[in-house]
């Protein structure tokens, strides 16, 4: 992957949490919070399951 300068999807989606938590930061309406922290749970989950299926591919 890293030779075809492409960054694994688990890399992806921990820049994506990073960047909707900095979105978080700066909202100040209760429900676009609150949508945003829905957002970031589903790219946490989505992180989480990037990174099992590496692990138990690397077995």
């Amino acid at each position: 992957m890293a030779e075809a300068g492409v960054l694994p999807e688990e890399i992806r989606l921990k820049q994506q949490v990073a960047a909707a938590r900095e979105r978080l930061a700066g909202l100040q309406d209760e429900a676009a919070r609150k949508a945003a922290m829905a957002e970031i749970a589903r790219l946490e989950m989505l992180r989480a399951i990037a990174e099992e299926a590496r692990r138990k591919f690397l077995r």
